[in-house]
C-alpha cells in the first residue's frame, strides 16, 4: 500500500521508518503480552496473548519512537518551537504505523468486522478513534511470531560473530533436513534450515567486513533439499 505524507508533516518522512527496527524495539512489549512461543500462537483459547489493545500497542510504539528509534534530528522535527512534542502529528504517525504493521501482515485484529472498521477510520478520518482503539484487541500473526524467532536467532548469531566470523560451517541444523541443493533467500513459511555461511556472506556484502555484524531479515539464507512426494 502506498502511503500519503500529510502536508503539515515537515522534515520527517514517516513512511520510510523501518518496520524491522520498530519490531526490534517492540519485542519486549510483545513478549510481556504473552506472545512467547510457537505452541501458544496455535491456541485460539489462550487469553494471555489477547490482553493488549491497539491503544496499548500505540503507547508501546510511542515509547519506542521517543526513546531511541527516532534520531535526534527526527525528534527535533517532531517538536514545536518550544521543544514540546506535537501530539496531533505524533498520534497520526502512530496510527499509520499500526496500519502498516497490519498491511505487512505482522499483526491482526479480532475479526474481519473490526478490521473493516479500522480501514474505514483510516480512510475517512486518517486517524483511529482513541476510545474505540482501547477496546480493540490485536494479536501477532504467524509472520510476526516468525520475526520474534528471527530476532532471537540474530541475537544468538551476533554473539557468535563477535568471537569468530565464518567458523560455524554446517549443512545440517536441528530441522534434520539434509541439505544437498543450493541455498535460497528465506521466505516466510520455509523451514529454517539455515545456511550460516551464506547468511553471513549476505550481511558482509551489504555492510562490509567488521564486527559486530548486523544481520537483517533479508540476509537469511536457507539450505534446500530434494522434495519427495508421498
Amino acid at each position: 500500500m502506498k502511503f500519503t505524507k500529510y502536508a503539515k508533516w515537515t522534515g520527517l518522512d514517516w513512511s520510510e521508518l523501518s518496520l524491522d527496527e520498530l519490531l526490534n524495539k517492540l519485542t519486549e512489549f510483545f513478549l510481556q503480552s504473552g506472545f512467547q512461543g510457537h505452541s501458544r500462537r496455535r491456541r485460539s483459547t489462550s487469553n494471555s496473548a489477547q490482553e493488549q489493545s491497539l491503544s496499548d500497542l500505540e503507547q508501546a510504539i510511542r515509547q519506542a519512537l521517543l526513546q531511541g528509534l527516532l534520531s535526534d534530528l527526527e525528534l527535533k522535527q517532531l517538536q514545536d518551537e518550544n521543544g514540546n512534542i506535537r501530539e496531533e502529528i505524533l498520534a497520526e504517525l502512530l496510527d499509520r504505523l499500526i496500519e502498516k504493521l497490519m498491511k505487512e501482515g505482522y499483526i491482526t485484529v479480532e475479526d474481519e468486522e473490526t478490521a473493516q472498521a479500522l480501514r474505514q477510520q483510516m480512510t475517512k478520518q486518517g486517524r483511529l478513534d482513541p476510545e474505540w482503539a482501547k477496546g480493540v484487541k490485536f494479536k501477532l500473526t504467524d509472520k510476526g511470531m516468525d520475526f520474534l524467532g528471527f530476532k532471537a536467532l540474530r541475537d544468538l548469531m551476533g554473539s557468535l560473530g563477535r568471537s569468530s566470523i565464518g567458523r560455524h560451517d554446517t549443512t545440517h541444523l536441528s530441522t534434520s533436513i539434509e541439505a544437498n541443493e543450493a541455498s535460497k533467500a528465506y521466505e516466510f513459511g520455509d523451514t529454517l534450515n539455515l545456511d550460516v555461511n551464506a547468511t553471513l556472506l549476505s550481511a558482509i556484502k551489504r555492510e562490509g567486513l567488521g564486527t559486530p555484524l548486523n544481520l537483517e531479515y533479508r540476509d537469511l539464507m536457507v539450505h534446500q533439499s530434494e522434495y519427495y512426494s508421498s
